[in-house]
């Protein structure tokens, strides 16, 4: 996008026939506004010479039917067009275009780029609805079915949003930097080293003229020229509200695919996996923001659902022993003592002694099996490892309020949490 310095050369049709080479038509729609740039330029400067008029008629003149030609092919292209980053590329070179010739202070194609602009915007506006009413319509039987795996609409639609609000960032950037240099040349100018006197030439009198019509060119078309950077309720401030009604879309379909599969616990492992999979590719791309940071919260959710559902597997009696019992202290009031059958407790300190090991690894085979992403499954691996040893860190805690004077003699067969915590590093490492 950076026209300026990018050093860009544009199309040789004679070449390109001669060797056979396809291009894009955004690279096409490209070349030839640079050479309209060009010649638009070198024409403006000649007529003010040759002729030495101020206003715009022989200018006209002269580009009339190939600004014609040039909106009735772009508009003949997008009735068939469906590229929405194809348009949005447009978009951008159109807007650094208009800002290529403010610099080089000929106003003569606004009027050309505004109706460019108002072609591709409204084409744009239309794909990116198709978009969202495919998703509401979209289904695990019009998908192919569904699997724990990412789903490849995820990756669809992370590949999509990235490259739009790449495009829109670089862009910004762009902008403003432009922003910068001109602020810088304006305070140059208006520095005494500037102001000392000059001998006049002949390019200073061209140079007078181009700066005298952009003056009233710019006092005239005012109200029309339309500011290339995006502002409050712009049409880029549109396209970011249809992304982000796209990304709720988005939730929702995978939310509806997830009801497809036929337990709590998978449903849990299919949204981990495509969640994963669409923040991994926004941080390959660098993308933050507000999306970004809604998938990340859908995933912690998501993955402490997982903790509970995976540790429910193997030690569900113990959980819900814990759970039940630290509800039932808190509801006692000072004075009264804490009640636990013996037996339960005995039965829960046995069973537990006698298969954590196996339980750990079948978790680890789990997590293993369940996720794609080394490092989001070594990450729930951790999770679920710390919460099993926190569950049993309780109760314990809970054996000793009970039997604080004398323990009963199954207490020799508990676990030290040392020797849970040196088992559960051989799995994860990081802990």
């Amino acid at each position: 996008l950076d026209l300026a310095n990018s050093g860009f050369r544009p199309i040789l049709a004679h070449v390109a026939f001669e060797e056979g080479t396809l291009y894009p038509y955004e690279v096409i729609f490209r070349s030839i506004m640079q050479h309209l740039m060009d010649s638009a330029t070198n024409e403006f400067v000649f007529t003010r010479q040759f002729f030495k008029e101020t206003g715009d008629d022989t200018f006209h003149m002269i580009f009339s039917r190939t600004l014609s030609l040039i909106l009735e092919q772009l508009e003949n292209y997008l009735f068939n067009c469906y590229d929405c980053l194809g348009l949005l590329l447009m978009i951008k070179l159109t807007h650094a275009h208009r800002r290529v010739m403010k610099q080089r202070h000929v106003t003569q194609l606004d009027g050309f780029f505004e109706r460019v602009t108002m072609l591709l915007w409204p084409r744009l506006k239309m794909l990116i609805d198709y978009h969202l009413r495919s998703v509401r319509s979209a289904n695990a039987a019009k998908l192919g079915g569904v699997e724990l795996h990412a789903h490849y609409v995820s990756r669809r639609y992370a590949e999509f949003t990235s490259s739009v609000l790449l495009i829109l960032n670089k862009g910004k950037k762009q902008h403003m930097a432009e922003k910068r240099q001109e602020a810088a040349a304006a305070t140059e100018t208006l520095s005494p080293r500037s102001s000392q006197a000059k001998k006049p030439s002949a390019s200073d009198d061209v140079n007078q003229n181009q700066q005298d019509s952009h003056t009233e060119n710019t006092r005239s078309n005012s109200q029309t020229n339309v500011n290339p950077g995006p502002s409050k309720n712009s049409a880029g401030d549109m396209l970011m509200q249809d992304l982000t009604l796209l990304m709720e879309e988005i939730i929702s379909l995978l939310q509806r695919l997830s009801e497809d599969l036929s337990s709590p616990k998978r449903k849990v492992v299919f949204l981990i996996n495509n969640l994963d999979q669409i923040i991994c590719i926004f941080q390959e791309r660098r993308v933050m923001g507000k999306g970004l940071a809604r998938f990340m919260d859908m995933l912690m959710k998501q993955r402490e659902l997982f903790v509970e559902e995976e540790l429910l597997q193997n030690f569900s009696t113990m959980i819900a022993f814990v759970t039940q019992t630290e509800a039932h202290m808190s509801s006692l009031k000072s004075k009264q003592r804490l009640e636990v059958n013996i037996n339960v407790v005995e039965s829960l300190v046995r069973d537990f002694s006698s298969s954590w090991k196996k339980g750990i690894e079948q978790i680890n085979k789990n997590v293993l099996s369940y996720f794609s992403n080394f490092r989001n499954g070594m990450e729930i691996l951790k999770q679920v490892l710390t919460q099993l040893l926190l569950y049993y860190t309780r109760f314990q805690d809970i054996i000793r309020k009970v039997w604080r004077s004398k323990p009963p003699a199954f207490c020799k067969d508990l676990v030290s949490t040392s020797v849970i915590l040196a088992e559960i590093k051989k799995y994860a490492l990081a802990i």
